[in-house]
This record gives structure tokens, sequence and C-alpha cells, in this order.
């Protein structure tokens, strides 16, 4: 019972997850064609949070000493090709991540109806293992142009590679898992 009750909780976070992150690519889109339109309107000198105790906060980059450098860094700024690269490559990273969510949740859901050991589950760690690829090659370089700056940045996603190589590996204890229960059931 309890290994259905664990089962039930984690079948529905994964639904939890994955409708959330169905409205964070909704908002991230929804903000990037209101960048479209209003480029002006995420100038951070517009943002002024007020607080109830009469306190306000501004968010800038720098602090006001350096407003050569605040005015470089703005989105309002950020050259038009740099802006598409960007939205992209995160929504091909919240694509990647709801997809390995919603490959979990179907091995999840093969274990709780005790299919455990069935080529589907073998597959589905495959996709886990490419989609986590995926993720690590999409998170593996930054660069954002600005008007008159920009900055690269490559770096190893150190984690992504090791849940890609947990992945494959999970995969292929399914795999002989699928095989000892073949041998079991031809002795049985």
């Amino acid at each position: 019972m309890t290994k259905s009750t664990l089962l039930n909780v984690a079948i529905t976070l994964s639904r939890v997850c994955k409708t959330i992150f169905i409205l964070l690519i909704i908002g991230f889109t929804a903000i990037f064609i209101h960048l479209q339109l209003d480029r002006s309107f995420y100038n951070p000198k517009k943002f002024n949070l007020k607080t109830g105790d009469g306190y306000s906060y501004s968010m800038k980059w720098k602090s006001d000493k350096n407003a050569e450098f605040n005015e470089v860094f703005t989105l309002d700024k950020l050259k038009t090709v740099s802006l598409y690269v960007t939205y992209l490559k995160f929504l091909g990273v919240l694509i990647l991540i709801y997809l390995c969510i919603w490959e979990f949740q179907k091995i999840m859901q093969s274990v709780k109806v005790t299919k455990t050991f069935g080529e589907n589950n073998v597959q589905s760690f495959r996709r886990i293992g490419q989609f986590l690829m995926g993720y690590a090659i999409l998170t593996s370089y930054t660069s954002f142009r600005f008007e008159n700056a920009g900055f690269k940045g490559i770096s190893i996603p150190f984690t992504a590679i090791f849940l890609v190589l947990c992945a494959f590996i999970m995969a292929e204890i399914f795999k002989e898992g699928i095989l000892l229960k073949e041998e079991y059931d031809l002795t049985v």
C-alpha cells in the first residue's frame, strides 16, 4: 500500500510540475511578445517598487555611480538577434525539462501497474538521457549582445552530464531486468 501511495504522490507532483512548466512557457512567451511591442517598459529605471513602510526600491544593474554602465545592460538595449536566440534557448530548456518530467511520469505509472520491466521504460530512460543531453548543450553556452557591449560564456554543466549518464545507466539496468524476467518466465 505504501508503494502505491508514494507512487500516487509522485505522479501527482509530476503533473503539478508539468502544469507549472506549461505556465512558465506561456508566461515567458507573453513577456517575449510584450518585449517586442514595448522594449522601453523593461528599462530598469521604470521599475520602482513601493512598499507599505514608505520605502521604495529601484531595480538597477549597478549603483547610481555607474550610470553609464547601467545604460548599456538594459533589456531595451538588447540586440534583436540576441533576444530571439535567448528566447529560443530558454524555450528549448523549458520544453526539454517538461519532456523529461513527462517521460518520468510514464515510468512511474508503469511501475504502479506492475509493468516495471518493460521495453517502454527502457525507451523512456533513453529519451530522458537524450533530453538531458539537449539541456546540457543548450545551457553550456551563453551570449548576450547589447548595442554598446556584450558578453559570452561557456560552461560545462556537470550536473546535467551526470544525470545523462544516470539515465542511460538506468536504461541498461532495466534492459537487463527485462532479460532476467524473460529468463525467469521461461523457467517457471
